[in-house]
């Protein structure tokens, strides 16, 4: 059905103000709704917000859009103070002629749709229930709800903007993945970076991308949002605050150092993109160099101003990494270096072990470390050789890269991959349609010598279950709300962990049906579902693994 016969009659519609729930403190939001053609649109107006369905939770962000089935049981969970939810309760029908067939939003229920908030805003203005407010501390309650009765008349505009955001939605269906930048623009981004420091103008670089000026800035501010002049002035005043916060050069000698020709006209672009005049600047700087963070165990570290030198330990922290654009000095990289798929990316990268050795990280000089694993008797002599960060690798990938994106300053770079992962993750979605049922009962299991591993929601399982809509099995679920990455089971337990349709995870050197094997015996137990032999490099679910498994499932699934 296309989005044009959509018709849809709206039945409730309210505001969900989320306080921060402790683990057990679930909210179910199931409805008693018997229309198989009622559907429930949520909205998330902030991040930090966790969406908990067939067993499987997955983090929204701000403007995440997602559809379900009105009967579908759901829970509400976030992870700030406070954040809020919209929810719209509709009818869908099919406009067929003079008839109103019931039917489904050419949109996929269950996976999240992402609007920018400003275009959410825009789509809600003068809604008087749309008006997001804190949620007092003293209140008992940790959900509530603000809902208004409205009009029939004011009912109709309300149910126009809600097709409006099922539109906006749809489009998303139609849209490529998003580009970098165009290539032309792009070339004269990478100039000014490394040149933002001569004497440039807006002629010169529409020159160098063979547009003329106005077609040039029209296409620089659709790739960066801003004019070329300035995106170069906040080229410059960035520049000029390092210098600012690093050195005791004259005024006139750091403007003419980045590019500006006059100290004054310096000075006053400064203090309009800061909100500071440069010296007030550098001796804030100079007073707050560090700020302080809590890691995982609950103790204060001071980040340095500029961590260059960075080490890492853990099975997703290199990937995370690496997805934002910091290559660490050193890496606990013992085991992954001959199984991650990226491991070219590896080469001449110090192994500091496992848990990261202090006489092995000593020798690399880092001015930050960073401990997805770690050894507890070994902290205070890492602590002694640099900060010391450690943090938890049992959240969602999302999560954790938001984490480590915001600790090196690279949070937009780390909701451009979201973005671009999402939109991957809808059109191979679609491409897999024919392949299996949204909702199946899926297992994944690791075979590894002559022991075989059930997964929870780590590795490979993350995206089956996060990013494929499959439903993990009952046992499995217990894996998943116990906190079990994994589990070593037995021949005999193999059946009660199965699914309809079993992922076989093994090493490149074992993945040989035909001989004698542990694989060979679990394929057996498990021929009468489907089965997927799936080499284990794959089950990582660091960014760099998740996105580039996306273009090798369509082979997998074809591997039966």
């Amino acid at each position: 059905m296309q989005m044009a016969s959509l018709y849809i009659q709206l039945q409730q519609h309210d505001l969900l103000q989320l306080t921060s729930l402790q683990e057990t403190n679930h909210h179910n939001t199931s409805t008693t709704s018997k229309d198989s053609n009622e559907y429930t649109l949520l909205i998330a107006l902030n991040h930090g917000i966790r969406l908990l369905t067939n067993n499987i939770s997955q983090d929204l962000s701000q403007g995440s859009c997602i559809l379900l089935p009105a009967q579908q049981s759901c829970i509400l969970q976030t992870t700030k103070e406070q954040a809020d939810v919209a929810r719209f309760t509709f009818l869908a029908f099919q406009v067929d002629k003079l008839n109103l067939l019931p039917s489904c939003p050419p949109l996929m229920l269950g996976f999240p749709y992402r609007l920018s908030l400003s275009t959410i805003k825009l789509a809600l203005a003068g809604e008087d229930w749309f008006s997001p407010s804190s949620v007092q501390s003293n209140k008992q309650n940790r959900f509530h709800k603000k809902h208004m009765p409205t009009p029939h008349s004011k009912l109709a505009v309300t149910q126009a903007r809600l097709q409006l955001i099922l539109g906006l939605m749809a489009q998303l269906e139609n849209v490529p993945p998003p580009v970098q930048n165009d290539q032309a623009v792009q070339r004269t981004l990478s100039y000014m970076e490394q040149h933002y420091n001569e004497d440039l103008n807006v002629e010169f670089l529409a020159e160098m991308a063979g547009m003329v000026r106005w077609q040039y800035s029209k296409s620089f501010k659709v790739a960066t949002g801003k004019k070329p002049t300035d995106y170069l002035a906040e080229l410059r005043v960035k520049h000029a605050k390092e210098l600012l916060s690093s050195s005791n050069e004259t005024l006139r000698e750091i403007s003419r150092q980045v590019g500006f020709k006059d100290e004054y006209y310096f000075s006053r672009r400064f203090h309009q993109l800061t909100g500071h005049p440069p010296r007030e600047y550098a001796n804030i700087q100079r007073r707050t160099r560090q700020r302080t963070i809590t890691d995982s165990l609950g103790r204060q570290i001071s980040l340095p101003d500029a961590a260059m030198r960075i080490v890492a330990t853990g099975t997703n922290t290199l990937g995370e990494l690496l997805a934002i654009g910091i290559r660490p000095v050193g890496a606990g990289i013992t085991t992954m270096k001959s199984q991650v798929i990226y491991r070219n990316r590896l080469q001449h990268m110090p192994d500091i072990g496992l848990q990261g050795a202090p006489e092995q990280v000593s020798l690399l000089e880092p001015d930050l470390i960073l401990l997805g694993n770690y050894s507890e008797q070994q902290l205070p002599q890492l602590d002694a050789i640099a900060p010391t960060i450690v943090y938890s690798e049992a959240t969602s990938t999302f999560e954790r890269l938001r984490y480590i994106a915001d600790l090196f300053g690279r949070s937009r770079t780390a909701e451009q991959w979201i973005d671009r992962y999402e939109g991957s993750v809808r059109k191979i979605r679609r491409q897999l349609a024919d392949d299996y049922i949204t909702g199946e009962r899926a297992t994944v299991f690791l075979v590894l010598d002559k022991n075989i591993y059930v997964m929870g929601q780590t590795g490979f399982a993350a995206t089956v279950y996060e990013s494929l809509g499959f439903r993990p099995t009952e046992s499995v679920y217990q894996l998943i709300i116990n906190g079990r990455a994994w589990i070593q089971i037995g021949h005999d337990k193999i059946t009660q962990y199965a699914g309809d349709r079993n992922f076989v995870m093994v090493p490149e050197e074992g993945m040989n049906i035909n001989t004698p094997s542990p694989l060979l015996s679990l394929v057996g137990v498990l021929a009468s579902s489907n089965v997927h032999v799936v080499e284990a490099g794959w089950n990582y679910d660091d960014p760099l693994t998740r996105e580039r498994l996306l273009t090798v499932l369509p082979s997998i699934f074809a591997k039966d």
